[in-house]
């Protein structure tokens, strides 16, 4: 990968975004990192340019407004920068019941999961075009493929993602630009999941990966070129199962899901 062209990583603060950036930088990547105002970006960008020697300035900013993606857009072409991959990897999750959060949440959600993305790409999409060779990688979910209970909005954002992401794919098949789309199953981003995880058991314990793993085995995927990218062997086989588990048996897991879900939000919070 070229030293000179630049990877820009939104939600780079912490959890997968921030595991990217550092895989960004070991595969020798300057980084712009994009996150909300007062999570470290300053500090995380420093360290990174100091272990890696590469170059990582940062953006704070919150992707919930249009022209705060415009802003991030202007200053990333001030710079005269090459971009040569672009990361969506922003995001708001959430679980619970849907009545339970209010319009403004869901509004904020569906704007930085699936309009965000759209808008990013739109902008940036010349300075990717300008690049010998290219690459977007959208982070959806495991979620997208399943009609999860208590999760309804953030799966249905991020199916959104999905559909999106293999649909520019084709468009641009024949350009210099490759997209590819990652769907991890659990991973322990922040301490809510950590704790809500330790209270898993049996397949869907070993099932969750550290956000190491998951960017260390996604970026080799996009560097491939691979077009859908799931992370772990059993998500790869939880979807093989999806297609071969017959409808009133999904209907018992699902049911199972709900309790799992609402015993989480009751004892973790909700978020």
């Amino acid at each position: 990968m070229s030293h000179s062209s630049y990877a820009l990583i939104t939600g780079a603060s912490m959890g997968i975004g921030a595991a990217l950036a550092k895989e960004c930088a070991r595969l020798n990547r300057n980084l712009i990192l994009v996150s909300l105002p007062g999570e470290g970006l300053p500090e995380k960008s420093a360290a990174l340019s100091k272990e890696f020697e590469i170059v990582a300035d940062y953006f704070e900013t919150d992707l919930c407004e249009e022209r705060n993606i415009e802003a991030l857009f202007q200053f990333v072409e001030s710079k005269k920068i090459g971009i040569g991959l672009l990361i969506n990897n922003a995001g708001i999750g959430s679980v619970g019941e849907f009545e339970h959060f209010s319009p403004q949440f869901y509004s904020r959600q569906v704007q930085l999961n699936s309009l965000a993305p759209v808008l990013l790409t739109l902008f940036f999409l010349p300075l990717l075009q300008a690049e010998h060779q290219a690459y977007i990688l959208n982070v959806s979910s495991l979620g997208s493929f399943f009609n999860i209970p208590n999760k309804e909005v953030y799966c249905a954002s991020k199916s959104f993602v999905y559909s999106f992401s293999n649909a520019l794919r084709a468009s641009l098949y024949d350009t210099n630009i490759s997209v590819s789309v990652v769907c991890p199953g659990p991973v322990d981003t922040n301490e809510r999941l950590l704790k809500a995880h330790r209270s898993m058991k049996g397949l869907a314990k070993m099932a969750v990966m550290s956000p190491e793993a998951v960017a260390q085995y996604t970026m080799l995927s996009v560097l491939r070129k691979r077009r859908v990218i799931v992370p772990g062997k059993l998500n790869r086989i939880s979807l093989l199962l999806k297609r071969l588990v017959p409808h009133p048996l999904k209907r018992i897991l699902i049911l199972r899901e709900m309790k799992r879900q609402a015993s989480l939000a009751a004892g973790h919070g909700i978020g």
